[in-house]
């Protein structure tokens, strides 16, 4: 997909289904790591319908379906169940960025492999012309464009990394340099959550800028 509409809670179909158990609390891969193993996908990504999910036997399934239900249940210990969500389930934000110089450098902490995005779940991924790595921890405050007449965005806080950055996104194998090394260098800080300002659709490979008072940009 090379575009994707962001609205007043974030990108369109994102975050929008959880786990939780009978009482209503949400279940994480923070508390559950296995639930990684879960894939969701939609059969049209732009209009974000056709929600499935693949489980780690091999089963295509509705979020509705209670064959999902039981295979998370045997997985948690417990009776559980996928909700949706209107407004989407986020940590402290809809929008989590991420830069690729931030990323090669945690890259250089492995010994030069390339860590896997996906390790850290940001939805938005910028490439930065001045390639400083960790730029966008200094963004508090600033307001992005994503695109000429796109979705315009208010960073708001840095984000907190957890143990999920230790897991593959393929295998589930775990490695502790990701987070080791954050913990070292950065204070255990990667990213930042921004929120929406104006909705739009944001698309691959569109120029992001800064805007500034009365709407011009930088």
């Amino acid at each position: 997909m090379r575009r994707a509409f962001v609205g007043p809670f974030g990108l369109i179909g994102d975050r929008r289904h959880a786990v939780e158990d009978e009482d209503g609390t949400p279940l994480s891969a923070r508390r559950v790591h296995g639930l990684l193993g879960f894939v969701a996908r939609y059969a049209d990504g732009e209009a974000a319908e056709g929600a499935g999910v693949t489980t780690p036997s091999g089963w295509e399934l509705d979020p509705d379906d209670p064959a999902l239900s039981r295979e998370l249940a045997e997985l948690v210990g417990r009776p559980v169940r996928v909700v949706r969500s209107a407004v989407g389930v986020h940590d402290a934000a809809p929008i989590h960025l991420v830069s690729t110089s931030s990323l090669a450098a945690v890259g250089d902490w492995l010994a030069g492999e390339e860590v896997d995005r996906r390790r850290f779940r940001a939805n938005v991924v910028i490439e930065l012309d001045d390639p400083e790595p960790f730029a966008e921890m200094g963004w508090v405050g600033v307001v992005l464009e994503l695109g000429d007449g796109g979705p315009v965005i208010e960073v708001v806080s840095p984000t907190e990394r957890c143990a999920v950055t230790t897991f593959d996104p393929d295998t589930l194998e775990r490695d502790n340099r990701v987070l080791a090394g954050l913990a070292r260098e950065r204070e255990n800080l990667f990213g930042v959550y921004a929120r929406v300002r104006r909705p739009g659709w944001a698309e691959v490979g569109a120029p992001v800028r800064r805007t500034l008072r009365g709407g011009r940009t930088s």
